[in-house]
């Protein structure tokens, strides 16, 4: 290792011939990074490594002792790749193999973006305010049917003796 490489320990996705995989940047120089991966890669291949929503492409040119170097296309600013966010969701791709990702993609784009914690509160307060109105809607009303029922079955007897004494 170089003076001018610094090592870190940053987990990222790599993706190799449309196959990704979680792995583990462990150095990065100027155009140079090692990582480490369950994947199994050869010498030559070309993969993209993915950090939040930095892109970095590169072609492995070394396999040892369970880490590969990998030598970057475009140089790689080190303090963006530690300070980039993990993604909360796959980034969306298009032209992939996979049959469900025509789906997973559509779902997406119909999706919400995420909320706010505060955002997510007031969405849950509104809904429970709404539940309940209907909650004390239905009892009321539930309540005003048994009420007229009752009212009806005490006050048809009597309305039928007056009825049958005035001839009706």
């Amino acid at each position: 290792m170089t003076a001018k490489n610094t090592a870190v320990l940053v987990p990222c996705r790599i993706n190799v011939d449309a196959l990704w995989d979680n792995a583990c940047i462990h150095d990065i120089g100027s155009k140079t990074i090692i990582i480490s991966s369950p994947m199994s890669l050869k010498t030559g291949k070309y993969l993209q490594i993915r950090r939040g929503t930095l892109t970095i492409i590169g072609r492995v040119t070394w396999v040892r002792s369970g880490r590969v170097g990998v030598a970057t296309q475009d140089p790689v600013d080190v303090h963006a790749l530690i300070n980039e966010a993990r993604l909360l969701h796959r980034p969306t791709e298009t032209g992939t193999g996979d049959r469900r990702h025509h789906a997973r993609s559509a779902q997406a784009a119909r999706s919400t973006p995420p909320r706010s914690p505060a955002e997510q509160a007031e969405r849950s307060r509104r809904i429970a305010s709404l539940l309940q109105y209907a909650a004390i809607t239905l009892a009321t009303g539930g309540g005003a049917y048994m009420l007229a029922s009752q009212l009806y079955l005490v006050l048809t007897v009597p309305f039928s003796h007056i009825s049958t004494a005035l001839g009706g």
